[in-house]
């Protein structure tokens, strides 16, 4: 599902934070930017930016101050509440990505075709 979304390499790294840390129950994460930015060892601009990326593809979504949510399909179904409603993930078209990410993808389809 990852190789149908396009996002960089910093709101990955987020992400895959963000997977590490979530809470089992819920698939909330409590971190701050700051401790984001801490944690990756980047600029706080850069997360901020990575964060930004993420809720635009509809991966994550902030909660509360320092609360996020991911995605249930990352989680596997677990969501914190149901005040909201879960938005859809924004995959980008295949043909938009760059000839690298497009090597990628094709290499994750062929490795998710072989595991079916």
């Amino acid at each position: 599902m990852l190789a149908l979304v396009d996002i960089s390499l910093t709101a990955r790294r987020v992400l895959d934070v963000l997977l590490a840390l979530q809470d089992p129950d819920t698939g909330s994460v409590n971190i701050s930017q700051a401790e984001m930015a801490s944690e990756l060892g980047a600029g706080k601009p850069a997360v901020n930016r990575g964060f930004k990326e993420l809720r635009e593809a509809g991966l994550a979504w902030l909660l509360n101050r320092a609360v996020y949510q991911l995605h249930p399909v990352l989680t596997g179904g677990r969501i914190a509440g149901t005040a909201m409603a879960v938005p859809a993930i924004n995959a980008a078209p295949p043909e938009s990505f760059t000839e690298q990410r497009r090597a990628r993808f094709a290499a994750q389809v062929a490795n998710l075709a072989q595991s079916a």
